[in-house]
């Protein structure tokens, strides 16, 4: 058996075509990692989100979420908010900044990935998303 039919090897290869596009496209001309919009978009997608939800969701500690948010924060594209129904609590927004650039970015990011893949028919790409986003939500 080759390396070719292990669906590991094979994401992993994907991955790196698919992330070295993302820093050509938008992590160099933004100054942006991928955890970076990520955490952004995220934001931009569930307004009023707590720390505490955005680092489970993206699976990560507490204190490094805390750490990403700081180096955000900085850059002044987003946001802490007491919140509304826990005043102990805190939720996160974009800035008028980050807002314009996660829409920015995403338009770009869709883009460069169309013509990444434009080899796929666009039933392909829709399968391959279906694919991944059910490889992803697999529990080990």
């Amino acid at each position: 058996m080759s390396l070719n039919r292990i669906t590991g090897y094979q994401l992993v290869q994907a991955g790196i075509v698919t992330g070295a596009n993302f820093m050509r496209e938008v992590g160099k001309p933004h100054k942006l990692r991928p955890v970076e919009f990520t955490i952004l978009q995220l934001i931009f997608e569930t307004p009023h989100i707590s720390p505490t939800v955005l680092a489970k969701t993206l699976a990560m500690t507490t204190p490094s979420m805390t750490a990403w948010l700081d180096k955000l924060s900085k850059r002044k594209l987003l946001m802490r908010e007491k919140s509304i129904k826990d005043g102990r609590g805190q939720t996160l927004a974009l800035t008028n900044s980050g807002l314009v650039l996660v829409e920015d970015v995403l338009k770009v990011l869709l883009e460069s990935e169309a013509k990444l893949l434009a080899h796929l028919s666009l039933g392909e790409r829709e399968m391959l998303l279906e694919i991944l986003q059910k490889i992803s939500s697999t529990k080990s």
